[in-house]
């Protein structure tokens, strides 16, 4: 299993934190974890990287210069908390090399149940597999997106970016990396959901739709469940979207999400 994440020196800590709820989660020792970063970034983390993974999984570590930091983020104060960081995974397929296929996962995920279902699941030719994005279901909510046009119905299905399994070869032969760039370029000034826009309009009509199961954008809502109506829902991977993380002071008042305590004191154990 070939596992990605792609973070700037924002969300480095908290990477390695949903790393190790991969690690925590699966029952294989034939993962090999893409991380993609900046140079400063790599430097300081390398060490304590390997440590974390020594004998628990591969680790291949990737840089890119700062050319992702002029790219346009979003720029309603709702969305404040977006840093050009989002683009880094934009650019994995491009510098991954040998697996066909690649999991990208988010840097505020917990990863809570075997990948395994996911990681074997048939793409049919699709470039990516995602989930439909619990808050915009639609291509024409909130505003709709810029550029979009009379192909793209209004009540086509969205998909959240923090989780795509990528099929490699196909992204590559839509060069979607390319298009979603050129994209981002002409409409710098009016975008909505940057990288997420740009990637549901380049894979429109393409992409494999999965479970929520494998992207619950509604995570906050799952602590108050008892383990066995959790278990009914078969969530595989929380995503933590929006401003509001585990590691945030407006997440829960009053609440920290014990597992993810967890995680993260062993995360800084590797240190």
């Amino acid at each position: 299993m070939d596992i990605a994440f792609a973070f700037d020196e924002g969300y480095a800590r908290h990477a390695r934190v949903a790393l190790e709820s991969v690690l925590d989660s699966q029952d294989r020792d034939d993962t090999t974890f893409w991380l993609l970063t900046t140079d400063a970034v790599a430097k300081e983390q390398e060490q304590s990287l390997r440590r974390q993974l020594a004998g628990r999984g591969r680790l291949h570590l990737l840089t890119t210069g700062d050319a992702f930091r002029a790219l346009p983020v979003a720029e309603h104060e709702s969305l404040t908390y977006l840093s050009p960081g989002m683009y880094l995974r934009l650019l994995l397929p491009d510098l991954v090399d040998g697996p066909e296929r690649l999991l990208y996962l988010d840097s505020d995920v917990q990863v809570c149940g075997s990948l395994g279902p996911l990681w074997e699941l048939p793409l049919d030719g699709a470039p990516l597999a995602a989930v439909r994005d619990a808050f915009t279901e639609r291509f024409d909510m909130w505003g709709g997106i810029p550029g979009a046009g009379p192909q793209h119905p209004g009540d086509a299905p969205y998909f959240n970016s923090g989780v795509l399994l990528i099929n490699m070869d196909r992204w590559r032969e839509l060069r979607v990396t390319e298009r979603c760039l050129s994209y981002l370029a002409e409409y710098g000034g009016s975008l909505r959901f940057p990288d997420q826009d740009a990637l549901n309009l380049v894979a429109f009509g393409q992409w494999l739709r999965l479970p929520p199961r494998w992207n619950h954008m509604c995570s906050y809502l799952l602590e108050p469940m008892t383990p066995a109506e959790r278990a009914a829902q078969d969530v595989r991977v929380m995503h933590f979207a929006g401003p509001r993380k585990p590691w945030t002071e407006g997440f829960r008042p009053g609440f920290r999400h014990a597992r993810h305590q967890s995680l993260t004191a062993r995360v800084t154990a590797y240190h």
